[in-house]
């Protein structure tokens, strides 16, 4: 018997803890057909999973995807007994449904199961802390949209230790913050990783395996984000372009275009 409770949900994503009571029998089905689109990692213990012909374990180290209409089955060693593996599933909603259905659904021609890297298990961790508080949901939110993204494709690079991960994690989202309080500001890579305590180019190195991008294209994410933010709100382009951090108006609205596919003026 499985033991489904939600731990959280926004317009987007609800997060689901799945676990198996102990005071009910267990008895694995033949199979089990999903019906939406999640990403699924293992808070303890392990299973197989068989999918066609191939079967995969699935522990700490892997997480496992599911597209609507997904057949699989899965298995347990301790059948006699309650199994005690503790999943955390990240169901995307309806409202996100179309979005997230182009890069999971091409998973349906791929293994379900996705071996953990530094950037998944970094994100991992994250989804962690932020449900451990549970009071930032825009957090929540952003990290399973970036759960999703790093979902995709192969494992790359050798897994750091526990303990490494959790000192890099720690000063790369401080480094985080930092960017995303003060994106008005010049920053550089030196004080950056100054702050960090690491030499400039290891900095980098990690910044980017752990979010996805070189500090500087983050920092311009989210000036970039800041500015449609404030053009909606009835600020002037030229007023935007400094406010969050340009130096330049032509540069300004040359990177908002490419980002947005149309110039700052025409935003709606």
């Amino acid at each position: 018997m499985l033991r489904v409770r939600r731990v959280w949900e926004s317009a987007l994503v609800r997060i689901e803890r799945i676990d198996h009571p102990n005071d009910a029998p267990h008895v694995d089905p033949e199979e089990e057909i999903s019906g939406q689109y999640s990403i699924n990692l293992l808070e303890r213990g392990s299973f197989s999973i068989r999918h066609g012909a191939r079967t995969w374990t699935v522990g700490p180290t892997e997480l496992f995807v599911t597209v609507p209409g997904q057949v699989d089955r899965y298995l347990h060693d301790d059948r006699d007994e309650a199994p005690t593996d503790v999943c955390l599933a990240v169901c995307f909603n309806d409202a996100v449904r179309d979005e997230v259905g182009g890069p999971l659904g091409s998973l349906q021609h791929h293994a379900p199961v996705v071996a953990i890297d530094n950037r998944r298990a970094y994100l991992r961790q994250r989804l962690f802390d932020h449900l451990a508080v549970a009071t930032d949901s825009m957090a929540l939110d952003a990290v399973s949209a970036e759960l999703l993204a790093a979902s995709l494709g192969n494992a790359t690079g050798r897994l750091y230790r526990p303990g490494q991960l959790s000192w890099y994690a720690r000063r790369i989202d401080a480094a985080r913050r930092t960017l995303d309080d003060d994106f008005g500001s010049d920053h550089t890579l030196s004080q950056l990783a100054r702050d960090a305590g690491m030499s400039p180019y290891h900095f980098a190195r990690v910044f980017r395996e752990l979010t996805g991008l070189p500090p500087h294209r983050y920092l311009l994410r989210r000036r970039l984000s800041a500015a449609a933010q404030q053009l909606r709100g009835g600020a002037s382009v030229t007023d935007t372009c400094f406010a969050v951090g340009f130096r330049s108006l032509s540069h300004f609205i040359h990177v908002f275009r490419r980002r947005f596919g149309v110039p700052p003026s025409r935003l709606v």
